[in-house]
């Protein structure tokens, strides 16, 4: 381009000293349209230069972002690859976690009609206390595990709830006034029960005790010296004080 320009500017040159030596007019008119066309051409040759010098810079620049982009994409595509990774750990772990969950569930729910089958048989043959509300809730979990709707850990949930409710029955004592079958004979008395090691009873003279013998499945007087234990752990279990150690049979007495 460089040497474009200095050629016309020769031309030009050798123009101007045709016109400016005294040539005759035509040859100083024909070098006067040299000299015009040759500005107007170098003028054409510098905007075209300067087009493509501002092109040349575009191009630079766009090359230069181009650049700048492609290693923002390479570095999110590294970062991105780990985030993937991770995940894919963490969705191999949750399905481990799904497969030993199905094997569980599969091995539990059996487990579960055995457990309520334990129990049922273990309020039947305990000592016959509260029998109407435990009678209840071995028939609400029956009918829990005959619910299909019913997801398996809420089963399990009221399973454990109704055997932490008996467990409990071990560490409790309690005075109720009931009718029982003493000695075969349908009597009004006050039972005692303490925990899980008997039930006793006591007649309204206060004459009277007995103890629920598991054999015979009925109350048997007991021996008159334990009438005043009995009627002790009465009090006792009333007024929520275990102040003193209380001697009554807890077997069948010989």
């Amino acid at each position: 381009m460089k040497q474009h320009g200095r050629g016309l500017w020769l031309a030009v040159m050798c123009c101007a000293a045709l016109v400016w030596g005294g040539a005759p007019a035509m040859a100083q008119q024909d070098a006067e349209g040299l000299v015009k066309d040759a500005i107007g051409t170098e003028v054409a040759a510098q905007k075209e230069n300067e087009r493509w010098q501002a092109e040349r810079s575009a191009m630079l620049e766009e090359m230069r972002h181009l650049d700048n982009e492609t290693l923002w994409y390479t570095f999110q595509e590294k970062k991105y690859s780990g985030y993937v990774d991770e995940l894919q750990t963490k969705i191999d772990r949750l399905e481990r976690t799904r497969r030993e969950l199905d094997r569980m569930e599969k091995e539990l729910e059996p487990y579960l009609y055995e457990l309520v089958e334990t129990v049922t048989a273990f309020v039947k043959e305990d000592l016959p206390f509260l029998q109407e509300e435990r009678s209840r809730r071995v028939a609400f979990l029956q009918s829990s595990l005959d619910d299909h709707e019913l997801p398996l850990g809420e089963k399990l949930r009221r399973i454990l709830e109704a055997l932490e409710v008996e467990a409990a029955y071990g560490q409790s004592a309690e005075v109720t006034t009931e009718t029982v079958d003493l000695d075969g004979t349908p009597s009004h008395v006050t039972v005692v029960r303490a925990g899980r090691l008997g039930l006793y009873c006591l007649t309204p003279d206060g004459e009277t005790a007995g103890r629920y013998n598991e054999e015979q499945g009925r109350y048997v007087t007991l021996p008159g010296a334990y009438v005043r234990s009995v009627a002790h752990l009465r009090d006792m279990v009333k007024q929520k004080r275990f102040t003193e150690l209380v001697a009554l049979p807890v077997k069948e007495v010989e």
